[in-house]
This record gives C-alpha cells, sequence and structure tokens, in this order.
C-alpha cells in the first residue's frame, strides 16, 4: 500500500519553491524575460515592505483641517458645550465620508503597463500605461498616475478625471536611460486626493520591472565603416532570390505573380516569369577586444555603442556578422532576431580588471578596442 505522503504534489507543502528558470541548464539559452536579475549579472533592486495597502499622506489643507478638529475638540471637552460636540461630530463624518469616498475611487483599478520592443541609452523610449475600472457601477474620480524617471529622479504624471465603470485610460509617456544594462522601472504609483484634496491616499507601487536598456545605436558615416562591410552583396550566376534578372522562362501554375513580367508577357500573348539571381552576402567577424587597464569609462561606453551601430548598419545592409568576445560570440547570423542577440551581449558586457585574450579571425574581420578604439 503506498504511503498518503507520496501523492503529495511537490512544493506545495513541503517547502519546495519553483526551480529558478535561470539555473535551468539544458544547452539552450534562456529567453531575457525568464532571467532573474542575479543571472543577468546585476544586483537586485532594494526590495521595500509595504505592509498596509495604502498609504495617506494629509495635504496643507487637511493639516489645517486635522488641526482645526483638534482645536474645537478640546475646546468641546473643556467647556462641554453641546454645540461644539456637534461641530466635532460633523468634522469626524466629514473624515470619515472623505476616506470611503477615496477609497472606493482607488477600488478595482487595475495597471498595466507598455513595455517598448527595444530602449537605447541616451534616446527616450515609449512607454505605455493602462488604468482599468473593474468596478460595474462606480466611477473613479480624480486618479493620479505618476512614475518616477530613474535617470534624473524626477518623475513623469498624468491626471485622469474620472474613469467610468467597465473602462479603460491609456497614458503615453517618455523615459531616458543615460546608460546601458540592466535598469529597474521604479514601479507605477497611483493616488488620489478625491472627494475634498484633504488627505492624499496612495496605493503601493506596482509593476516594478527590470528592462534591459541597449547600448546607443546610432548612423555611422562613411568614414567610420570598415572596408569589409563597404563591398555591398555581389551576384551569382544562378538562380536566387537576389535583385538582378537571371532568366525569363514560361509561367507554371503554383509560381508567384509578383515575378510575373508584364511587358515581355504583353508581347508574348502569355505569361512570363522572371526568374532572379542570386546574391551572396559578407559574412563579418567583429572581434571586441577588453578596453586597457587605464581606460575611460566613458570611452568605453562610446565604443560599445559603436560595436552596436556597426552591428546594426551591417545587418540592415543585408551582411551577416557575427560579434567575437572574451566571455563568446554571438554566432554568425542575420536579421533583426540576430541583431536583439547582439545587442543583449553588448548590454550585459561587464569591463574585466584585465584584458583578456581571444583567438578568433576570418577572412573579413573587423577588430574593435574598447577604450583605444581603432578599426582593422
Amino acid at each position: 500500500m503506498a504511503r498518503r505522503g507520496a501523492q503529495r504534489s511537490p512544493g506545495r507543502r513541503s517547502g519546495l519553491r519553483p526551480a529558478d528558470p535561470s539555473r535551468v541548464s539544458h544547452g539552450t539559452p534562456v529567453p531575457l524575460h525568464l532571467r532573474t536579475p542575479a543571472a543577468l549579472g546585476a544586483p537586485p533592486p532594494p526590495r521595500k515592505w509595504y505592509w498596509l495597502p495604502r498609504t495617506i499622506r494629509p495635504t496643507r489643507e487637511g493639516w489645517w483641517f486635522v488641526g482645526a478638529t483638534l482645536v474645537i475638540g478640546l475646546a468641546a471637552t473643556n467647556t462641554g458645550n453641546n454645540l461644539l460636540y456637534l461641530m466635532v461630530a460633523m468634522l469626524l463624518a466629514f473624515l470619515a465620508v472623505s476616506g470611503l469616498l477615496s477609497e472606493q475611487s482607488l477600488r478595482r483599478v487595475r495597471l498595466e503597463r507598455e513595455m517598448p520592443e527595444r530602449v537605447y541609452a541616451g534616446t527616450p523610449a515609449a512607454f505605455g500605461a493602462t488604468l482599468l475600472n473593474r468596478k460595474r457601477w462606480m466611477t473613479s474620480f480624480a486618479l493620479h498616475l505618476k512614475e518616477a524617471n530613474p535617470a534624473s529622479g524626477s518623475g513623469v504624471h498624468r491626471f485622469f478625471l474620472a474613469i467610468p465603470p467597465d473602462g479603460s485610460e491609456t497614458w503615453l509617456y517618455t523615459l531616458t536611460f543615460p546608460r546601458r544594462g540592466l535598469q529597474y522601472l521604479p514601479g507605477l504609483i497611483l493616488s488620489t486626493r478625491y472627494p475634498f484634496g484633504l488627505f492624499d491616499k496612495i496605493a503601493r507601487p506596482a509593476l516594478i520591472k527590470p528592462i534591459l536598456v541597449y547600448p546607443a545605436v546610432r548612423a555611422l558615416p562613411p568614414a567610420e565603416v570598415p572596408a569589409a562591410l563597404g563591398l555591398g552583396s555581389q551576384e551569382r550566376h544562378r538562380r536566387g532570390r537576389g535583385a538582378g534578372l537571371y532568366n525569363l522562362r514560361p509561367y507554371r501554375a503554383g509560381d508567384d505573380l509578383r515575378l510575373v513580367h508584364w511587358k515581355t508577357s504583353a508581347r508574348a500573348g502569355s505569361l512570363v516569369l522572371k526568374e532572379l539571381e542570386d546574391e551572396e552576402h559578407p559574412q563579418v567577424c567583429v572581434i571586441m577586444e577588453d578596453p586597457p587597464v587605464d581606460a575611460s569609462a566613458d570611452q568605453v561606453e562610446a565604443d560599445l555603442s559603436y560595436v552596436a551601430s556597426l552591428a546594426a548598419h551591417a545587418i540592415r545592409g543585408g551582411a551577416q556578422i557575427e560579434v567575437v568576445t572574451a566571455e563568446g560570440t554571438s554566432g554568425l547570423g542575420a536579421g533583426e532576431r540576430h541583431l536583439d542577440r547582439i545587442l543583449e551581449r553588448l548590454a550585459l558586457y561587464t569591463i574585466p580588471r584585465a584584458p583578456r585574450p581571444i583567438d578568433a579571425g576570418g577572412e573579413r574581420e573587423v577588430r574593435v578596442r574598447l577604450g583605444r578604439r581603432g578599426v582593422a
């Protein structure tokens, strides 16, 4: 007879926790959105404990109101005047109504954040925040949404006068990160001073997420483009998917109608298809050497931005590129997904204490030494 303990689901009552996705080793890289901050090589943000669902801060008018209530209450206690007791009761009821209405305004309001596809250092990135009112009958009034700017410490904010039941409001704003690497968004803070403006009721910070900031990518002038990337694509005398014309042949069922040569078809009286010539795209290996010990940090960041711009220029020009560092290689590839892998590697690059050797090379080799940029 099997023991009852064997039927328990693992992790339910045995104290086990789900495995960290960044520590799973199956020979394939773990996607960025599944990695923990420790796996990305950056310290986690300072943890704050919020033991109250709301934080209440009196405004300047609120302090005056509370002070007047205390003074009148003290006078009523000392004199025993019924009119003063009635005034104190009215003021306390006023405070109670203010708390109930402000809580009703924040109740069942949900936040959703829209993240940009790529964030570059020094370039404003567009973010989005959507407020959803999940209440069926009640409208949320006077909502104030704020997010602190991690670069300057200042905040961007938006005021929503009213969100109807089962309605939503979207706010688009920009943030600028001066440095590459793993950054932490400070979280969206939702507050309200509804209905009388006496108290500022603030909800817990929500949607505190890490974001990976890529090095700055800029357009390269012709003088900064290496000769290995200046040759462009070369046509081959064989059938392929290039831009040159290889041959003309009669149309067959199932062929792509976009390749029909209409002028020749009009003269021949039947559909004639054009076959394209194949193209050979250059394959470039960018070797990024570690900076010397006395290199300036700003110059290293500028050189990382150059390597990122070089990779974007090569990929968008149709070349296949590989970025090799002392930590490994990105592999040879093309396309926007491959560019994301290169930019991620550059964003997480850490400056070592001493330069490390690199043993790599190829026909079209571009060497960039960080801190002492010289392109070969």
